[in-house]
């Protein structure tokens, strides 16, 4: 064969190579590498996918960082989490803090009582030494009616001071609690918090109807514990798990 159309012939041969190559490593002559990061079946980042069905197919993209199957927000899957709010309030309300805005009212009403009771005591002590017919024991016994009557009434005016005391702080403990729930939820992505009575708790009920509130308050039957977040809401609180 003369040298010259050897080399052609060894020309197209390497033509034909590399277009064979080519080929096997993709279409149009562009190469495909291999992504380190997708792993098996994995098919990489898309921006829609397929799912097929009996009924309709659904088309799952990402929205706001949340699985999505279509354009409402109610169309999207929510990370969920649960807290014993009742828990983390009874320690609130029994701070510190709320225990010394309570004292003055409690103060107060020890001395007041402490003062009726002394009026009444001495009412009692003066008619164990008069006739139980005479007039002066009748008149004791009106002034003792009378001041018991009033304590009845003062009394009832603390319990409601009292009453509205409690509710307020009661309601400042729930604000720094959802407060201290965002925060978390913030920190771990959780987008819904319900809050809950874990099923273990005991009844501590006395009739039938304080069971039934029990059991009414214990809106989860069954829970993952790892979407209990009670533990790390009561660390962001500074209150100590009992």
């Amino acid at each position: 064969m003369h040298p010259r159309e050897r080399i052609m012939i060894y020309g197209l041969l390497a033509l034909l190579i590399a277009l064979n190559v080519s080929l096997l490593l993709g279409r149009g002559g562009s190469p495909a590498f291999a992504d380190p990061q997708t792993g098996p079946g994995d098919p990489g980042p898309v921006e829609l996918l397929t799912l097929r069905g009996d009924a309709e197919d659904i088309a799952l993209r990402n929205r706001g960082g949340r699985l999505a199957w279509g354009e409402s927000a109610h169309d999207r899957a929510y990370s969920v989490g649960y807290v014993y709010t009742g828990k983390i309030l009874g320690q609130l309300m029994q701070s510190e803090a709320f225990a010394e805005e309570r004292e003055p009212l409690m103060e107060e009403v020890r001395e007041t009582e402490a003062e009726y009771r002394q009026r009444l005591d001495e009412i009692q002590k003066r008619l164990r030494e008069l006739d139980p017919n005479s007039e002066e024991a009748q008149a004791a016994l009106r002034q003792g009616q009378a001041v018991y009557e009033e304590f009845m009434q003062w009394q009832e005016s603390a319990l409601g001071r009292r009453g509205r005391l409690d509710a307020d702080q009661l309601e400042r403990a729930y604000r720094e609690l959802v407060a201290a729930v965002e925060i978390v939820a913030d920190r771990n992505g959780i987008d819904t918090i319900y809050q809950f009575v874990p099923t273990g708790e005991p009844f501590e009920a006395e009739n039938p109807e304080q069971a039934m509130t029990a059991i009414r308050l214990r809106s989860a039957l069954r829970y993952p514990e790892a979407l209990d977040i009670t533990a790390d809401v009561m660390e962001e609180l500074h209150l100590e798990e009992e």
